[in-house]
């Protein structure tokens, strides 16, 4: 991953938007589009397309990073940058 977050690091009130913002920010880049963590719109914009293809925010944003190969969840295993172990 290319962050660790504490939870203790924002507010409880910000919590599900810091999370959703890194999986976007992730599949964003993946996939060279602005995304738009808003609640209510479609988060991919398509050429001044509007409505919701997928169920919910979190749904489409899983799709982006399994199509290019990564956890559904953002989830992924952290390796030690000085001894090349897991972080457990």
């Amino acid at each position: 991953p290319d962050l660790i977050i504490n939870p203790h690091a924002f507010p409880s009130r910000m919590t599900i938007a810091m999370l959703l913002e890194s999986i976007a920010s992730k599949g964003g880049s993946l996939h060279g589009k602005f995304v738009d963590a808003t609640p209510f719109e479609d988060s991919v914009k398509k050429d001044g397309e509007s409505g919701s293809e997928s169920p919910s925010l979190v749904d489409e944003l899983g799709s982006m990073l399994a199509a290019r190969g990564f956890n559904r969840y953002g989830t992924e295993v952290l390796y030690s940058g000085v001894y090349g172990t897991e972080l457990t």
